[in-house]
């Protein structure tokens, strides 16, 4: 039915955006790869999050992005 598929369709949004979140701010990037690409990959995450209705904040972002350098970052 048009009630079922929706349902099926909001909790697959809410799962994907948990997702998305999850690996935004838990993720650590690799000093064996190049920083720029991997940074990238997470605003791309941030902008998939934008379409599915989830606007998180610059600042946020940044944050995220902060928290997931590697250790050689680290001042």
């Amino acid at each position: 039915s048009d009630a079922w598929m929706k349902l099926c369709e909001r909790y697959e949004a809410k799962q994907s955006i948990a997702y998305l979140i999850g690996k935004l701010f838990r993720g650590t990037l690799l000093d064996e790869s190049e920083i720029e690409p991997q940074l990238n990959a997470m605003r791309q995450k941030t902008q998939v999050l934008n379409s599915l209705g989830q606007t998180l904040d610059n600042s946020l972002v940044t944050i995220a992005m902060v928290i997931s350098l590697p250790p050689s970052y680290s001042t």
